[in-house]
């Protein structure tokens, strides 16, 4: 797992990045998307952070995640992979269910990790007075790996959130993720933003 460059969101004692991210948007076939995020962070310490992703329709429905995100003052490196896998298509009466396996390296200071885990969701669209969004709820849990001790440590969190298009940008290119994240063990959580370019 160390050769593994990947991210995605979540560390249970470092800094947090989402997992969820755009990848519960309906997406047309084959797209891919740029995604510029900020997160910022309240609890055991007040910070911002960044980061970028990039996310690609591989088959129907299924989509591949790479992330990597930083943060300001705690100088935290996450680098991540994951790949959202649909489970029930979305209908009118029947929300969209998928599961998503991520892998995580993290640097914090000098500690090293590597984190493997899955992130179960569950997705539904509405449209209100013409405007649509798709509002999620997820369950990010995995097993942490501290590479110099090798020792395990899981960690579950609770994430919501929604996507839209972009408000006021009158086209169908920009997108716009909001999502907040409860660690259910450590003390550190976050709030973020994401806005994506869609190109094919």
């Amino acid at each position: 797992m160390k050769f593994i460059i990947l991210l995605s969101l979540f560390a249970a004692v470092t800094s947090h990045a989402s997992i969820v991210g755009i990848t519960t948007h309906p997406l047309k076939n084959q797209s891919r998307l740029l995604s510029a995020e900020m997160t910022g962070y309240t609890g055991q310490r007040s910070e911002m952070g960044a980061g970028l992703r990039f996310t690609q329709e591989t088959t129907p429905n299924n989509l591949l995640d790479l992330s990597v995100a930083a943060t300001q003052d705690s100088k935290a490196v996450n680098m991540g992979a994951a790949m959202d896998l649909e489970v029930l298509h979305e209908d009118i009466s029947q929300p969209r269910v998928s599961v998503k396996p991520f892998l995580q390296y993290q640097k914090y200071a000098d500690v090293k990790a590597s984190v493997v885990g899955a992130a179960p969701t569950v997705r539904k669209g509405f449209t209100i007075q013409g405007h649509e969004f798709f509002p999620f709820l997820a369950v990010p849990s995995g097993i942490k790996l501290d590479n110099a001790t090798n020792e395990f440590e899981y960690y579950a969190s609770l994430t919501l959130g929604a996507s839209m298009p972009f408000p006021g940008a009158d086209n169908d290119k920009l997108l716009l993720s909001l999502e907040g994240n409860k660690d259910l063990g450590a003390s550190t959580d976050y709030v973020g933003c994401l806005v994506s370019w869609i190109w094919k």
